[in-house]
């Protein structure tokens, strides 16, 4: 039987995956992994970049538009 203290670290490692999944764009490797352990399918919907960014080494392609970063960058010159 699955004890109430279980069950509670098991919700907040759910909210978890779900906050990573659904509204962070970069991941570090300690993360992407998490993701991986409660979903391996998720593999598909994550990109390693490594290097190129200082925001993390994998890019959730659940979140990220070529559209909206484009528009971003347009922005940044405009404004620059």
């Amino acid at each position: 039987m699955t004890s109430e203290r279980e069950i509670y670290f098991a919700e907040l490692e759910l909210d978890r995956f779900q906050m990573l999944t659904c509204s962070k764009l970069y991941l570090t490797k300690e993360e992407y992994e998490f993701c991986l352990s409660w979903d391996s399918d998720s593999i598909n919907n994550f990109s390693y970049i490594g290097d190129y960014s200082m925001y993390g080494d994998y890019l959730n392609l659940n979140l990220y538009s070529e559209q909206d970063n484009d528009e971003k960058q347009l922005e940044l010159e405009v404004n620059y």
